[in-house]
């Protein structure tokens, strides 16, 4: 068994404590595959104060449990009272992009990227709302569809590839 502690980047005063428990199953007849069952679990009430059920998942192989423990735990802390919260004081900021201002010698094609982030305590950066604008001096284009995402709710990387277009004339 393992033991790890989960805070809430909002309440730093609060840890609640996960137990983590892996065991390797052969089914008695033999005949099934065998499989790996993963506990996940906590004694820390949920929001109603009632006991918060721990969480089997059954699994054939190992290849994603990073993955399966983190969706598990993160299912089990919506269900936690994490108040009382800090306030959200400080804005998320732009750490970096490219190219730069005033830069020369860009290729038109060029890949534009921007740096996002969010720092602690904070309820991260929620892109649902955003709007990513293209002005080229003479007007402006909406480019959202266009963004590529990576990251995740403190660090964001933005990236936007301008489509190249082909201009052909026949005589």
């Amino acid at each position: 068994m393992a033991e790890f502690y989960v805070v809430n980047s909002l309440n730093n005063k609060k840890a609640v404590k996960f137990n983590i428990t892996l065991r390797y199953v052969v089914p008695t007849n033999a005949e099934g595959d065998h499989k790996w069952v993963l506990e996940v679990g906590t004694t820390e009430p949920d929001k109603n104060g009632d006991k918060l059920p721990s969480k089997k998942i059954y699994l054939t192989d190992l290849n994603n449990i990073d993955e399966v423990i983190e969706n598990n735990v993160n299912q089990m802390c919506e269900l936690i009272d994490w108040s009382p919260f800090i306030e959200d004081k400080s804005p998320p900021f732009i750490e970096s992009y490219t190219p730069l201002n005033g830069a020369t010698n860009v290729s038109i094609i060029s890949a534009v990227e921007c740096i996002i982030k969010e720092q602690l305590p904070s309820a991260g950066i929620d892109l649902s709302g955003m709007k990513v604008m293209f002005n080229n001096g003479m007007a402006e284009f909406d480019i959202t569809n266009e963004i590529e995402i990576e990251g995740d709710a403190y660090e964001y990387k933005l990236r936007w590839v301008p489509k190249r277009i082909v201009y052909s004339t026949y005589n």
